[in-house]
């Protein structure tokens, strides 16, 4: 019965993972939110699961941690307003300190969700890629595979994503977009194309002591020409106002996955980034409409009533 830890299981990558998760495991989940883990694995069977809040991952469990065949280390914090430690301790040392509680003679799997972005002005991507080149200087049994992610969407429940935000903006009937200028140039991979990829490193075995792998669709699009491409796909006359907002601090402008790696190990992109817009606005469309079903069968029995 193989062991697993995975940390951060609320957040939107997290969540899905543990979705995609074998039901014969026993499973360490570190989460600051209980509540939600438990309705995600409701309709799980795991073997054994327990929940443990971030304090778990400390000195005292060092031998149940040391223990553990395979970690995912999904946790991150973006930056916000006055949030400067909690980035540095959720994307670095929190991260550091779980790898190196887990070193042992037992050779374990290590998987950790990194990000494709590269400015080394933006604090998230210099703590995700401090933690990399930690990683590679310390070779262990604890053998790393680090995931540099593109940007995910075609998930309904991460309602804070681009392309999800501006396709429920249309559907409001919204009148104006209003964006930066939207020369962002962004490597866009479908949810279902990401789980396919962790999936493969789950199953596979890994010699490596530290590996590297770029995961994404290998094109770069601005993201004024993805408003576009939503825009004529919804058929929505919408304005749009670039230029409105300026770019954020440590903006990148380009963003493209080298997945030559991947290719060898037989995987490749199965959702171009149309036809995963065209998904996203479906189940957008169906899940508005059980909404509205609902709702009447619920006014209906409340007049009945």
């Amino acid at each position: 019965m193989k062991k697993y830890l995975i940390v951060g299981a609320s957040g939107f990558i997290g969540s899905n993972i543990l979705n995609i998760l074998p039901n014969n495991i026993n499973i360490i989940i570190i989460t600051t939110n209980k509540k939600k883990i438990n309705k995600i694995i409701k309709n799980k069977s795991f073997f054994k699961h327990s929940i443990k809040n971030y304090n778990f991952i400390s000195i005292k469990n060092k031998i149940i941690i040391q223990d553990i065949d395979v970690i995912i280390n999904c946790t991150g914090a973006y930056p916000k307003k006055n949030n400067n430690k909690e980035l540095i301790y959720l994307n670095y040392k929190f991260p550091k300190l779980l790898y190196n509680l887990s070193i042992s003679k037992k050779s374990k799997k290590f998987i950790n969700i990194n990000t494709l972005l590269k400015n080394p002005k933006s604090n998230y991507v210099k703590y995700k890629h401090k933690l990399s080149d930690y990683f590679k200087s310390k070779l262990s049994n604890t053998k790393v595979v680090d995931l540099h992610v593109a940007h995910l969407y075609g998930d309904l429940n991460n309602k804070k994503e681009f392309i999800y935000s501006i396709i429920i903006k249309i559907f409001k009937g919204e009148k104006i977009l209003k964006l930066t200028r939207g020369q962002q140039k962004r490597d866009f991979i479908h949810i279902k194309d990401f789980l396919r990829v962790l999936i493969l490193f789950l199953k596979n075995k890994t010699s490596r002591k530290y590996s590297k792998f770029e995961i994404g669709s290998s094109k770069s699009h601005s993201i004024k020409y993805v408003i576009f491409l939503i825009k004529r796909i919804m058929g929505s006359n919408i304005a749009t106002n670039f230029g409105y907002f300026n770019y954020k601090k440590g903006e990148d402008f380009s963003m493209k996955s080298n997945i030559k790696n991947l290719v060898n190990l037989k995987w490749k992109p199965s959702i171009n980034l149309s036809t995963g817009i065209r998904f996203l606005i479906n189940e957008i469309k169906y899940k508005q409409l059980k909404i509205k079903k609902y709702k009447k069968k619920f006014l209906l029995s409340k007049n009945i009533t």
